[in-house]
């Protein structure tokens, strides 16, 4: 899954992060497959800033994502991960 932080409480309207302020990010519209794990399994996962030649890099600084330049950034993103960061992962029978 992709997507952007910006927009994943409202698909619709676009809601920049601020630095310095924690925040939660849904990602309840993904779908999840996988096979059946065994009981006591561990599951990884991996989160990380997509910077891949191929994507259209955000730098926050409100305008479309497609017009920005890394000069119309003010200040780094820095991304903390915190120690009581969580995830919940949806189990079905």
């Amino acid at each position: 899954y992709l997507g952007r932080a910006s927009y994943a409480k409202d698909k619709s309207q676009r809601r920049l992060l601020r630095p310095g302020i924690r925040e939660i990010i849904p990602l309840g519209d993904i779908r999840v497959v996988s096979k059946k794990v065994s009981k006591g399994s561990r599951l990884v996962i991996a989160l990380q800033v997509n910077k891949n030649p191929f994507e259209v890099i955000n730098y926050g600084s409100g305008k479309n994502v497609y017009d920005e330049t890394i000069n119309d950034s003010q200040q780094p993103l820095h991304i903390k991960w915190y120690s009581d960061s969580y995830i919940t992962v949806p189990i079905s029978k």
